[in-house]
Formats: structure tokens, sequence, C-alpha cells
């Protein structure tokens, strides 16, 4: 329904107000029509200012509609902020646009006419009934929203957050919204600058979206924030929005804004008004002298990052499509090769029990798990978990997919374990199961070149084998000086799954009667030279808590890492490329991280912290060749000692951290210096195993999935590894701070400096953006540094933001400071608060951004907020003292 009517007030100007209900104009009704169902009260209309002090950033207004109704109007009832739009207008020009507030209607039925008061909000008001990018509106959903998250500039944020408020804002039409802004703050002193500073910083959006929906910043939240990191203040006038510092509004100069959506200039010409009887509308003049704080504290809400990447491991983000875990394989283990060995093996392969001291019954149990932040691809698309276990059934279908082609997938798997001797007969309470990264490599165990697999167009064509798609940290990786080094510190634990060979299928020997048909037929034991007789044996069931059967058409599925199978190629020393040297590192899964614009490579031979390197990211269209786009990666690996066996052996992740890098950590550690300029968001891949050969020493390509030169007695590792299993797997983000450890693990607080002998604080005041400090700085504070999330960038130099340009007082300085400094100088003596009810007319002495003076007190105020009576043509001025 569309409302409008206007009435003359006692100054003779008109004042009109419009109403839209829905949208709606199919419906119009005239407000004060003879005989009509509305008509105005006797004090139809008030602005009221919602400014409570100096501390305020959003500077808010309400206004009162009085009107005196018929009948019942529905349509005042809104169930959300914006379903009624209200414009209210003196002598055509808008003085208040915003919404009728949702959910506060009543209305009386005692009188022919009842009055109705309509309370509205302006539109820094209705921000806070929206989450930020509109988080739970129709159709928008937290999940996808975080996961687009990046670096966005303050300016398209405030586009986007006023954007949206006002975009059905103006009821009469032929209005443009501005934004104008007085640049009292500048990224540095240039004049180019001045009133870009909204365009030049980003933050990461991950701040304002919290770890789930519920934490998810209000609108208002957001735009407050920005603003109170600047210490500017915004206010609403009509379509017309206001950015500026309070210092130019009590200087004596013009304030000279820029519209940031359209560049044009506006100046404001400074007034001065003496308050006079004759401009005054009445006696109820109130002075007052406002708090005194002689010491100012803000504590800044670090947001400090821990993990780059939420691990695909992570318990909290695991769930299983299926019900429970179930039985996958048995392992049927004989050790020995003589007739008790057989003789046992017969008998545990036909279902029989033996006494044999060397015999072992291993069910392995597993449980698929997906993680909503990582993809498995399929052949480089797709996604394996939702076509192998989305609707719940089956569960045994992915591990056999794994055991016959490449790919990924999160496994839970869990063993109980049997011995044939009899000694234990005690039942197992628990399945420990434990999550596996697992990747498929499925050796064929041939040495030849030619026939040999995986090879490189196998290991090329299934690229990635894992995406992480969730969206945990961005912001500002770079340290601020030269002196501080950030780490990115990978870590966990993997293993080369060796090909487990079997005296036979479980079906061949099951259903023969000649067991000593595998006479002599053993495999490598740990435990017995003479080897033993192994089979496996494969389970499947439609839903887990059916009860599993035989696989009977399954020879092969995929094998966990039993820690009894082989153990081979003992490490004497590994090189990389075609040269060969005496480094302890072998690559065994290649990946790409790319944070922004920048991706690390791994470029030297030893996989030491100075062998990475930061470079400018390039897609692969913008490569001369594949392999150059894959040589832009790194591996991780591990750090064999001299005599391990490389394949079938557990190894933690490679440790390149000593004690002289000034960090709690362990594991592959990448450098992030000042000068690499690392920021954005974060992207993360397993790109796939690395083809390495064995040659009584380790080589690999630069090219991951490339080999090196063959020789006659080379070997390719992964030609006998099944699958490499990694589980505990980190990334997380540390800081040397500066190679300084005496700081203390405190809050970061900026305070004004006081030498009162009685300190009234005030300490209420938190910033959740906060700047970047050096490690002098963090010395200087006491404060331990980290990376931030919370850390603005500064785009021109690419770096934590440091400082700021104030063009008020001419300093550049933290952000934090110039807050600090200017409320202490406002409050820490006492000011004369008045407020004064002035005569209100269109084009009068009433302005927001005018100075009124006192005559008998001889004293200059500015203004603070405006309350206007539009029937009675006055407004109640809140003034404050300018301090001298």
């Amino acid at each position: 329904m569309y409302l409008h009517g206007h009435f003359y007030n006692q100054r003779e100007e008109r004042i009109e107000v419009h109403i839209l209900t829905g949208g709606d104009r199919t419906k119009e009704t005239v407000i004060g029509d003879k005989n009509g169902e509305l008509s105005f009260t006797d004090d139809p209309v008030e602005l009221t200012s919602q400014v409570n002090d100096t501390f305020d950033h959003l500077l808010c207004q309400q206004a009162t509609v009085r009107l005196l109704a018929r009948n019942f109007v529905p349509d005042f009832f809104c169930a959300s902020c914006r379903d009624a739009v209200v414009n209210i207008y003196r002598e055509g020009k808008c003085l208040f646009a915003g919404f009728i507030e949702p959910q506060s209607y009543s209305q009386g039925y005692n009188e022919e006419f009842d009055e109705i008061e309509l309370s509205c909000i302006d539109a820094l008001t209705a921000l806070q009934y929206a989450k930020y990018r509109d988080v739970g509106s129709l159709g928008v959903l937290y999940n996808v929203v975080k996961a687009e998250a990046e670096q966005r500039t303050f300016l398209v944020m405030l586009k986007e957050i006023l954007g949206g408020v006002t975009a059905e804002l103006d009821i009469v039409g032929g209005n443009a919204m501005r934004y104008l802004y007085d640049g009292s703050k500048a990224v540095d002193d240039l004049a180019g600058n001045r009133y870009a500073i909204f365009g030049q910083l980003t933050v990461s959006e991950l701040l304002f979206m919290g770890d789930e929906e519920d934490d998810v910043w209000q609108q208002d939240e957001v735009l407050e924030e920005i603003l109170k990191y600047l210490n500017l203040h915004i206010v609403q006038d009509g379509f017309t929005f206001y950015l500026f510092s309070w210092e130019s509004v009590k200087g004596d100069e013009r304030i000279y804004w820029r519209d940031l959506l359209t560049g044009a200039s506006v100046t404001t010409a400074r007034q001065t008004t003496d308050i006079v009887t004759g401009l005054v509308t009445d006696t109820d003049t109130t002075i007052s002298v406002g708090e005194v704080y002689n010491k100012i504290m803000l504590t800044a809400k670090v947001e400090s990052m821990e993990s780059v990447i939420e691990s695909p491991l992570d318990n909290d983000l695991l769930k299983s499509p299926f019900s429970n875990k179930q039985k996958y394989m048995t392992e049927y283990s004989s050790d020995g090769e003589g007739t008790k060995a057989i003789n046992a093996f017969d008998a545990m392969t036909h279902g029989q029990e033996t006494s044999y001291s060397g015999g072992c019954v291993t069910d392995w149990y597993v449980q698929m798990m997906n993680n909503s932040q990582w993809l498995f691809p399929k052949s480089g698309s797709g996604n394996l978990m939702e076509e192998y276990c989305s609707e719940g059934r089956n569960q045994h279908l992915l591990p056999n997919f794994l055991a016959k082609n490449q790919g990924a997938a999160i496994m839970a798997l869990g063993k109980v374990e049997k011995k044939t001797d009899g000694k234990d007969n005690s039942p197992t309470s628990k399945v420990e199961m434990t999550n596996y990264l697992v990747v498929s490599v499925n050796g064929n165990c041939d040495d030849k070149e030619a026939t040999t697999y995986p090879n490189a167009n196998s290991l090329k064509a299934d690229i990635p084998r894992a995406v992480y798609n969730g969206c945990m940290t961005g912001g500002v990786f770079s340290p601020t000086d030269e002196g501080t080094t950030n780490y990115i510190v990978l870590s966990g634990k993997l293993v080369l799954n060796p090909v487990m060979k079997l005296t036979d299928t479980y079906a061949q020997i099951h259903y023969s009667s000649m067991i000593y048909a595998w006479w002599h037929k053993t495999v490598p034991s740990r435990n017995n030279g003479d080897g033993r007789y192994y089979t496996q044996q494969w389970w499947a069931t439609e839903t887990p808590n059916v009860g599993t059967t035989w696989d009977i058409i399954t020879d092969h599925g995929f094998v966990p890492f039993t820690d009894t199978g082989p153990q081979l190629y003992e490490f004497k020393y590994s090189a990389i490329g075609d040269g060969s040297d005496h480094i302890s590192k072998v690559g065994v899964l290649a990946c790409m991280l790319i944070i922004g614009d920048k991706c690390v490579v791994e470029k030297g031979t030893e996989g030491q912290v100075t062998d990475f390197e930061w470079r400018k990211y390039k897609t692969l269209e913008e490569c001369s060749s594949e392999d150059e786009y894959y040589q832009q990666c790194f591996t991780i690996g591990f750090d064999p000692k001299i005599g391990d066996k490389i394949v079938g052996t557990k190894f933690d992740l490679q440790n390149n951290v000593n004690y002289e890098l000034g960090i709690d950590a362990e594991g592959i550690a990448i450098p992030i210096k000042k000068a690499d300029k690392v920021s954005g968001r974060v992207k993360f891949m397993i790109l796939g195993p690395v083809n390495a050969l064995w040659d009584v020493v380790t080589r690999r390509h630069k090219t991951w999935f490339r080999h090196t030169k063959w020789n006659s007695t080379t070997i390719p590792l992964l030609a006998h590894v099944s699958s490499i299993m990694v589980e505990q797997f980190e990334v997380k983000i540390y800081s040397d701070n500066g190679l300084v450890n005496n700081t203390g693990d405190n809050d970061l607080v900026y305070m004004s400096d006081t030498k009162e002998s009685f300190v009234n604080v005030k300490d209420d005041i938190e910033m959740k953006i906060n700047s970047a400090l050096t490690a002098a700085e963090c010395q200087t504070l006491d404060v331990t540094d980290s990376v931030k999330m919370s850390t603005p960038l500064n785009t021109l130099t690419g770096e934590g933001l440091l400082a700021v340009y104030d063009y008020s007082r001419g300093v550049s300085a933290k952000p934090e400071q110039l807050y600090v400094d200017y409320y202490y100088k406002e409050w820490h003596a006492p000011r004369v608060v008045m407020t004064q009810k002035l005569t209100d007319t269109d084009g009068g002495i009433v302005s927001l951004f005018a100075h009124y003076r006192h005559p008998m007190m001889d004293k200059t105020f500015f203004v603070q907020g405006i309350s206007r009576n539009l029937e009675e043509g006055y407004a109640e001025m809140t003034l404050k003292e300018i301090e001298q």
C-alpha cells in the first residue's frame, strides 16, 4: 500500500509523509482526505536523535509519525525491517528516509478515530536487522558465503552495506544516494590519496563470518568497526550519508567532501551562529558538565590465525555418511613355511580352530568419513564422496574403487586381532578407529620403464587428488618488518603403504581341499625368516548394522597399513634432479599452496627452510607449458635416518625447524618474509604422489609426476606402493616475533598517558580491526606478535597497515593511537554540554556542521545531535563545547 499526505506546520512550511508497504503501489491512500481513513494528529511528525555521545560512530535517528485511523491498518505491522519504507520531506527536501520499526505496531479500538504512533528507524539503525552479506536471508547460505570469502576493500563493503539498505529507500523517486567523505584520514599525506583510504584498505571477510552461522556479524557491527578503526562517524540526512571525523566538525575551515560513489566534490562553508533570544523557541535550555575521563584505554581484540587450512582429519569437521563402521577385510596369516604353519593356515581359511602359535586372524573395520571443507575429485573433476557415499549404502564400494583406481578419500580404520594360540580369549571391548587421508597408488610391482605403473601419464591424468575448498583463514600473512619471519608449518605422519603379496586369493584357497598346493608359497614376514602364508578375505553389506557377508567377487580391495607387511628399500641418501647428494628428504606428495596471488615453490634440493620461495602464481593458461604450471608446487615427505626402510615404515613429516628459527613447532616450515607480500585467500591442493626412483638413493624430477633418468638398476618406488596414508595432518602459522622472546602473553591495550592522582578510566572501548605491529612495537607494548586475520592490508604497499595520516592534525600514527589521543583531549577536562531549542526552518540556522556560540559563556559549541519537531518548527540541539 502507498500512503502519502501533507500538512503545513506553524511556520507555513509544507511537510510531506510518504509510506510504502511491501513495495506495493496498487492501492493508494491519501492521508488527510476528507472522509478518508487516515489523517494527521495535532503533533504529527518528530525526528529524534539517538546519539549518546561522541564515542558513537553510527549517529542514528528515529522518526515518530502520529496518525488518526478510522479502522485497523494491518499494513503498518511489519514482520521484518524493510517491509515498510518511510520518507519525510520539508519544503521538498528529504529530512528522513527509513523504515517502520518491525514488530512494534499497536493500535487502539476505543474511538471512531484512534491515534496510532508509527515508530520509524533510519537506514543506519536498520542495519542491525541484517547479517553481513545478508547471511540467513532467503537463498543466502552461510557455508556458500564463507567458502567465497576473500579480502575486500572497506569501500566495497561500505557500498554493499549501505547500498543494500537504501536500494528501495526512495519512494518518490529521482533522488540519488550520496556517501560524502571529509578526507580526514588517508594512508599517507599525498594529495592524490586523501579521499581514497576506503578503497586502499582491505580486510578478510572471514573476520566477520565467525565459526558458525550464529556468529556472523550484523551489518551495523561491520560498518561500526570499520569507522571506529579510522575514528570516523556516519550520519544520515535524507538520502545523503556523511562520513567525518569530529575534528572536521570542530574545525574552523570549510569541509571539503568527496562523494565515494561518483567522485563529485561538495563544500560545506563554516557557519557560526550566536545563540540569542530571537532564535530560541523556549526557556527549556539545560546546561551540564559532561563526564571527565583522564585515562582512555582501548583494547585491541586480536583475531589471530593458528591454522592456515582446516585439516582434512579434524574430528570436529568429520562426519560419516554411513551409520556405523563395518567389517571390510580379514587377514589370515601363518608365520613359517613348514607343515604346522600350512596346516594352521588351512584351518584358518576354512573356519576351523587351530592352536598354532604363529597364526593370526585380523578383522579390519572401515568407516568412510566426509569433511565438507575438502573435495576429492575423480579423474580431476567431480567428487568421489558424492558419487559413492551420498546414499549411505554399500560402504565398501569406494575403498574397492580406490584399490583399482587413482583417487583419495578419508577413512577411519581399525582392527581386531586374534592370535590362534588360544592363550587369550578375552573379548575386545572397543575397536580403536584412526582417521587417515588415503591417496591410492596401486603399484604393479613392475620395475620396467615401459610397463611400470603408475607412470607420468596416469599420475597427470588424476590431478588433483584432494582440494581444500573451505575458507578458514585469510588476511595479511607477511610480517611488517624485515627482522620478523612468519612460518607456515605442515606436520603429521605418513607411510608408503606397500603392495601386499598373497599366497593366493582367499577364494582359491577356501574352495580347495589341496592345501599343499601352496606348500612353500610364502610371502615375507617381519616375525619369521621363512616368511608366512597369507591371504585376505573381503566383506560387504548394504548397510553397516545389518551384518557383513563375504564379498566373493572381490579378490583385491583396499589394504590398510597393517604394519606387518614388507619393508622395502633401505635409505642411504637422496637426490633431486639428475645429480645426487647426501640429503635426507624423500618427497611423497606434491602440493600447491596459493595465498592471494602468490604460491609456494620448492626451488632447492634439501627441503630446508631456504629451499622455499613465494612467486607470482600463474594459471595454466598463463604458463608456457604444463611443466611450468605444475612446478609451482612443493612436496611433503619424510626425513629417514640412514638404514630406515622407505616403503612400509610410518614416518613423521620432515622436520626442517631448528631452535634458531625461534618458533615452537615441528614439521615442514615455509618462511614468509616482509618482501614476499603474501596476503589474501588461501587455496590448497594435493596434486598427487611424487614419482620418485630408488637406486641406492632416491631421485625425483623437478616436475613431480615425471621421473628422472632410468638406469638398469632403477626401481620406481610407486610401483611397490599400494597407497599413501596420512594421519594427524595440520597446516599452521607461526611467527618468530622478531626473535624476541621476553615479551608477555598480554592483551594489546593502547592507553593515554596520565599523571593525575585521581583517575577515572574509560576502559570499555574495544577495536576488532587492528593495526600491524613491528617487532620493536611488540617489545615496547610487551605483547607477542601473531599473524592476524583482523589486520587490514594496505594495497599500495602490499603490507599490513602500520599507520594512517590524520589531516586534521597533520600527523601519521597508528589508528589506535590517534583514537586514544583524540578522545583523551576531548574528555580529560570538563566540557559544557548544552541542550537548546532553536528555530528550525528550511535553509535556516540549524545545521549538522555549524558552530553555535553562547555569548554569555563565551563558549563555542559543535552539534552532537539534532531532534526536530516539524509541526512547531523547532530543533532541539545537543551541543558540546569545543575544546580550546
